[in-house]
């Protein structure tokens, strides 16, 4: 494509640019979704499901963000056709979530409860580094399944608060950036939506854009041989002379 089309058709340089930021916002969203999933302790302080769903999210806007792009420097209807119809379901899929996590923020102390007490069945040292890091002993009470169950009384810790109420801090304040995160790709997304329609509407059909090549192939491969057959006539003409 010929760069002069981005200042004919200035939407093309909007699509590129908007597609570039939703690229950079992936890597944020695949990003934390990996730190999370690599920090044992995060199983109560952050949402593991939404981290999983953040690292698949991630990796899927980055393979529609580069189609964008190919379809904003290309001239082919169907990149950008395909480009839209790919990016409509994944504005659909990142609403979904949106609202996933916006419900599940009233059942924090239900998803709590059942991470503690896996936690205390299974991973007991994960409680212990939690209480020392947040300051508290137990769940719900100071001796709600807490680890030792002398917490609050042991030398080695003797904090005098339950975790219940900084977890659940913790928890909604990782849920509220995710969602944050999410709307704003959201809305980039969707003005790169509606951006990608104006322009489809305004470029030719791709069979028009074949035809239109096969015509300017033959007429250059015409002019070539016009061109050749005056240099022949002429160097005949050069050689009667003589």
């Amino acid at each position: 494509m010929d760069f002069m089309d981005m200042y004919r058709q200035p939407s093309r340089l909007y699509i590129l640019v908007l597609n570039i930021a939703t690229m950079l916002a992936s890597i944020a969203l695949f990003g934390l979704g990996i730190f999370v999933l690599a920090n044992e302790s995060s199983v109560l302080l952050e949402s593991r499901a939404l981290s999983w769903t953040l690292v698949v999210l991630g990796q899927l806007i980055m393979l529609v963000s580069i189609l964008g792009c190919a379809g904003s420097l290309g001239r082919y209807k169907i990149v950008l056709a395909t480009y839209g119809i790919l990016l409509s379901l994944l504005v659909v899929f990142q609403l979904i979530i949106i609202i996933y996590a916006s419900v599940r923020q009233d059942k924090v102390d239900n998803l709590m409860d059942q991470a503690w007490q896996n936690a205390f069945v299974n991973n007991q040292r994960t409680l212990q580094d939690l209480e020392i890091r947040l300051h508290c002993c137990g769940f719900s009470n100071m001796t709600d399944r807490a680890v030792p169950s002398n917490c609050h009384e042991s030398p080695a810790f003797g904090f005098h608060t339950s975790c219940q109420k900084q977890l659940r801090h913790s928890f909604t304040r990782h849920e509220d950036m995710v969602i944050a995160m999410v709307t704003v790709v959201e809305i980039l997304q969707l003005m790169a939506l509606v951006t990608t329609m104006v322009l489809w509407s305004k470029l030719p059909h791709d069979d028009d854009i074949d035809a239109q090549y096969r015509t300017e192939h033959s007429q250059r491969l015409l002019r070539g041989l016009r061109e050749d057959d005056q240099q022949e006539r002429t160097y005949g003409s050069v050689n009667e002379t003589h």
